[in-house]
């Protein structure tokens, strides 16, 4: 395998989010699916608010903060990660104009 078979064999989503997100290069790449990722922490979250919350109207309530929170959280990060995505497709645009002119320069 060649060096740059590497690079794209080391490309993972995950990983990336972690570096972006936290600094971090650690390995935290889960092979489950993004709704298995989730049920897993809500059914961990409903069953532990439903223990302190067994009344259905103060669950409701809490439920409904949680989930506001949740949104935007979701809403935030989401823009910065389309702007991140932005930024990053801007400068691959930029390195492949870079490297096309060189070739024209070149011919």
């Amino acid at each position: 395998m060649n060096y740059i078979d590497e690079i794209f064999v080391r490309a993972n989503i995950q990983q990336i989010r972690e570096f972006l997100l936290h600094g971090t290069e650690e390995n935290n790449i889960d092979p489950r699916t993004y709704i298995e990722r989730l049920e897993s922490v809500q059914d961990k979250l409903y069953e532990r608010l439903l223990k302190d919350y067994p009344n259905e109207t103060e669950l409701d309530e809490i439920n409904d903060l949680i989930c506001d929170f949740v949104i935007k959280t979701q809403d935030v990060y989401t823009e910065i990660g389309l702007q991140a995505g932005v930024a990053i497709a801007a400068q691959i645009a930029q390195n492949l104009k870079t490297a096309f002119e060189g070739d024209v320069r070149q011919g």
